[in-house]
């Protein structure tokens, strides 16, 4: 044990010097940003929608998401860098993506592509008009932000 003692300080004195020295750990990476993918409901009915062959699956499989009338859902997230909106059309470019909401057990309504602006009359998820970035208090999982996509009566018919 005393002979141990003598080396420690010997390393304690060298580290402490080599701090001085500009010789620092390699500075980690900033945290990513992330984004959530969130749609609302602003209609009547409760609604589930399916999202097939999504990017965001991580496999191809159906993402499906169940949302009662008023309120959000989804929680599907992915890294952005200055622009969440664009960030998500960039990974959903090249996809055979379908989007589909279902009523009642039924199919009222499918989306698929090709993505552009179609200006603000359009509702569609493959529109990049129709979607609106929010930020919100970061979690631990680096995410700061959401981007919704709001549907309405007249996306299921009513």
């Amino acid at each position: 044990m005393k002979r141990l003692t003598p080396n420690f300080i010997i390393i304690l004195i060298g580290l402490s010097f080599s701090s001085f020295n500009g010789c620092v750990f390699p500075e980690m990476d900033p945290p990513e940003n992330r984004a959530i993918v969130r749609f609302l409901n602003t209609s009547d009915q409760e609604i589930n929608i399916n999202m097939i062959n999504h990017p965001l699956s991580g496999d191809g499989s159906l993402i499906s998401i169940n949302v009662a009338p008023n309120m959000e859902g989804g929680n599907n997230n992915f890294v952005y860098e200055n622009n969440a909106i664009d960030s998500y059309f960039s990974i959903i470019q090249n996809s055979d993506t379908k989007i589909q909401i279902i009523a009642n057990g039924n199919l009222v309504k499918e989306w698929t592509g090709p993505i552009d602006h179609y200006g603000i009359a359009v509702n569609s998820p493959f529109n990049y008009d129709s979607w609106v970035f929010e930020k919100i208090e970061p979690t631990g999982n680096n995410i700061v932000g959401k981007i919704i996509f709001t549907i309405t009566n007249d996306d299921i018919g009513n």
